[in-house]
């Protein structure tokens, strides 16, 4: 019998081989290197695309302390794979887009200290100042469903250049709209357009270039950058004049572009790869695979011949054309939707309101202090964020059903008592008695020597806290669903990139409104009182009711987003007892 290698693809399904030998001590790194191993051929089951048999199972391993770590997923031969890039080109790759995330991060939080002198200056309402942040939040939710359909057949590349474009020219003229609202306005709407893409593309980015046992730091990196980044820079943009602060973050931020844009353009080359429909090539010796790409540095024109401007993907078909729209009505994405949209609704409706609320007299606040009372928010969110990552990180906690409503738990009780003791604590202190002019003062008298501001930080920050502490179990449930119904490891990326990308943008959207609505239903007394009560009852009845449906009828939900998703036939998915796998 013929026992010669046969060629595979690397995207094939394969089955692990024995457990592996312990390597020597000199071979360890943090991003280890990868070898490969040989075993006996295996028979797969019939899949979707039909009987395959006869493959060879060379599988190929990561090194060092992560020896026994299957690679997922598998690299391909080709050098051009980002998965064989050298790790200071893919950590390159990764600082460049983290600098774009942290702009789009500061921009959209850069009217919270300045809102409520802000509708003095251009003589508006304050709903009108809500709009420069809810408007250009909804906008990005469109660009972002366009952006995961337009990369995925001209690559990411081209849609990074485009979205950088643009925010650079909205912040260009945002910085010198300070007199005409419609001006400010218009360069808002500008901004957002590219906000959505960087939203949505980052994550699959990430997923493009790290091996999976790899992701957990430069995922942790990057929910650390944004949450820095949006929460943070209010408290610079309120060290700024309090007329035109806003025009002088813009300023800065337009410095921050000459930075980020020549990393854009010379660092992140297109990670797009497809690896299942790779040229075929037969299993290499071991010990041949990857190094032969180490031998030789890449030179200077070689290096820039990879940053094209243009990289066609795949053929356009309608079903790929709708992959990621399908994702958006898949019953996983929203339930994770409405986990998540209250509390990230309330936490960016009511720092946005805060300046509305503290600038008026009594209280008087200038816009430095209001952008401290962003220390809560930031601090808290990044403990919470940090804390999940760490702990997973070096305990190796999988994210199982239990620990995922744990943490559901948690972050639903730091939601509450964030909402509730801020909104109720704020509510006894305003004015009862509303003049007939219909402008009276939001706080009585007294309030301005019995509010205590680091209090307020505080109950913000737990808001935050709780906030980010659910938005940590999105990436698990999604893993689960697109496993349970993915034919093989590229699908089951694919899906989770989709899925993911649905949730952020239903969830800017949801954003969107609540920053619009909020700040009419503050100002009227009585109306942020029962606003964040039935925050709250709405809370935890959703929270009660996904729980039960994840913990009783988590696979009907995983068939039917297999179902929406179009990724595997009914009546197969419907005989599956565990996961499609077993579907024989």
């Amino acid at each position: 019998m013929d026992t010669s290698p046969s060629p595979r693809r690397p995207g094939d399904m394969v089955t692990r081989p024995s457990p592996a030998h312990s390597p020597p001590a000199s071979d360890f790194t943090f991003f280890p290197y990868i070898h490969t191993r040989t075993g006996d051929p295996i028979k797969l089951k019939n899949s979707i695309t039909g009987p395959l048999s006869g493959l060879s199972s060379s599988v190929r391993y990561a090194s060092g302390k992560h020896a026994d770590v299957e690679l997922v997923p598998q690299p391909s031969d080709d050098a051009q794979d980002p998965l064989n890039w050298p790790c200071w080109q893919r950590d390159l790759h990764f600082v460049s887009l983290l600098v774009m995330v942290v702009i789009v991060g500061a921009t959209k939080t850069v009217f919270i200290p300045t809102a409520g002198s802000l509708s003095e200056h251009y003589r508006v309402s304050d709903t009108s100042i809500a709009v420069l942040t809810a408007v250009p939040l909804m906008v990005s939710a469109l660009t972002g469903v366009l952006s995961a359909i337009v990369a995925r057949f001209w690559g990411k590349r081209p849609v990074y250049m485009a979205a950088a474009l643009l925010m650079f020219g909205g912040t260009m003229w945002n910085m010198t709209a300070g007199d005409h609202y419609g001006f400010c306005l218009a360069s808002r709407v500008i901004q957002g357009l590219g906000w959505g893409a960087f939203d949505v593309l980052v994550n699959g980015s990430i997923q493009d270039t790290y091996f999976e046992h790899e992701r957990n730091v430069p995922l942790t990196i990057y929910n650390i950058a944004s949450i820095t980044a949006t929460w943070g820079a209010p408290l610079l943009v309120g060290l700024a004049p309090t007329v035109n602060g806003f025009t002088t973050a813009f300023r800065v931020i337009n410095c921050l572009y000459g930075v980020a844009i020549p990393l854009l353009a010379f660092a992140a080359p297109e990670s797009t790869f497809d690896r299942a429909n790779g040229a075929i090539t037969s299993i290499p010796p071991p010990k041949s695979w990857r190094f032969r790409y180490r031998e030789k540095a890449l030179s200077v024109p070689e290096y820039f011949a990879q940053m094209k401007s243009f990289s066609s993907q795949s053929p356009m078909t309608i079903s790929s054309l709708l992959q990621a729209p399908r994702a958006l009505v898949a019953p996983t994405t929203w339930m994770l939707l409405l986990l998540t949209c209250v509390p990230f609704g309330a936490l960016w409706g009511l720092t946005t309101t805060i300046s509305i609320m503290t600038t008026p007299a009594p209280l008087s606040l200038r816009g430095s202090l209001t952008g401290v009372l962003m220390t809560g928010p930031w601090v808290i969110a990044l403990l919470c964020v940090g804390g999940v990552s760490l702990y997973r990180g070096l305990h190796e906690v999988r994210s199982t059903r239990r620990v995922s409503c744990l943490l559901l738990a948690a972050g639903t009780a730091l939601v509450l008592i964030g909402l509730l003791s801020y909104g109720l604590g704020i509510h006894g202190f305003m004015n009862s008695h509303p003049s007939s002019s219909g402008r009276s003062p939001i706080f009585s008298p007294t309030a301005s020597k019995q509010v205590s501001l680091p209090l307020l930080s505080l109950q913000l920050g737990i808001l935050a806290g709780g906030s980010y502490t659910l938005d940590t179990t999105v990436r698990a449930f999604i893993a689960r669903s697109a496993s349970f119904t993915s034919p093989s490891i590229v699908v089951d990326h694919r899906t989770s990139f989709d899925m993911l990308s649905g949730v952020i943008v239903l969830r800017s959207l949801a954003t969107g409104v609540f920053v619009l609505i909020l700040p009419h239903i503050v100002t009227v007394h009585g109306g942020l009182k029962a606003a964040v009560i039935g925050l709250a009852v709405t809370q935890v009845v959703l929270i009660a009711g996904l729980m039960a449906l994840w913990w009783l009828c988590d696979k009907s939900v995983w068939q039917v987003d297999g179902k929406v998703m179009d990724l595997v036939n009914w009546k197969l998915l419907r005989r599956a007892s565990t996961s499609f796998f077993d579907a024989d």
